[in-house]
């Protein structure tokens, strides 16, 4: 079987609230990129943009609405991975990754972390993503995180014990999200180099660039190999899409170095966690 899967990383803006519009170039992207790449992999909340407060209603989308099955008619042959909101049947609403394969649907993966810090108040907007779990796409093992997802270290690590050698990490990452002594850039450049080496996977840092109300996304994209080097970025936040290919021969390479999950015993964090939770009256 092949080892190499073909990337693209979309660097992208779209227009806050046209849902219609940011489908359509979308779907020109995937044209653009299907014959280059066998993935594509779109920033968090690409269908709608971020600051959608209040009317996070307005703009979802569940999985049988036309204009979502035309987005889904649009991955023959390649496979895309694509931030969304997701209404359900129930008339819950989520923050969502949809990982769609050749026009099938692989898996959504509704975001868990809900940021309700700093300038950030998704958790008042969006349900909380109750399920988490990898992706085959032969012959890689994709692990979907939603920007504040990969930043629960225990998340990540769960995602390694389950064999994922593919992080990704479709992201919003504003300038000052934080506060002026903790940056989002530093903390996401370090984040990246630091799981890809400490699990021997390859990470993909898709973020968000443009404007939305007092905000500015940064950008700078990157693809991260096994062993935490960088292997290509955007340096600026220019619209672009970014194209590499990653090889499973290096995830063989870093992993017969770094032996991190080899030497895990799960049963021993079990364990722990269990006497943890029982002595803890808040959880």
């Amino acid at each position: 079987m092949n080892s190499v899967m073909r990337v693209a990383i979309v660097q992208m803006d779209c227009l806050l609230g046209k849902v219609e519009h940011n489908i359509e170039k979308i779907i020109s992207l995937i044209d653009e990129n299907r014959d280059k790449v066998d993935m594509i992999v779109f920033p968090e909340l690409a269908v709608t943009g971020y600051c959608v407060g209040a009317n996070f209603h307005k703009y979802a989308l569940q999985v049988d609405d036309p204009r979502f099955l035309k987005v889904q008619e649009a991955t023959k042959d390649v496979t895309i991975a694509l931030g969304f909101i997701e209404e359900t049947p129930s008339f819950r609403f989520y923050n969502s990754l949809a990982i769609i394969s050749n026009q099938e649907i692989k898996y959504i993966h509704r975001k868990i972390y809900l940021p309700n810090y700093g300038i950030f108040e998704e958790k008042k907007y969006f349900s909380v993503g109750s399920r988490f779990r990898n992706v085959d796409i032969a012959p890689f093992r994709i692990a979907p995180f939603i920007c504040g997802d990969a930043w629960s270290p225990a998340l990540v690590h769960l995602a390694a014990a389950d064999e994922a050698n593919i992080f990704i990490f479709s992201v919003c990452s504003p300038l000052g999200g934080l506060g002026s002594r903790l940056s989002s850039k530093k903390g996401w450049r370090r984040a990246n180099r630091f799981y890809a080496s400490m699990y021997g996977s390859y990470v993909i840092f898709a973020n968000r660039t443009g404007k939305e109300h007092d905000l500015e996304f940064w950008g700078e994209s990157e693809l991260i190999d096994p062993f935490g080097e960088q292997i290509i970025c955007v340096e600026d936040q220019r619209e672009t899409v970014l194209l590499a290919e990653i090889d499973l021969k290096e995830v063989r390479s870093a992993r017969t170095t770094l032996h991190t999950m080899r030497d895990e015993d799960l049963s021993f964090i079990q364990r722990r966690l269990e006497r943890i939770i029982s002595q803890v009256d808040y959880l």
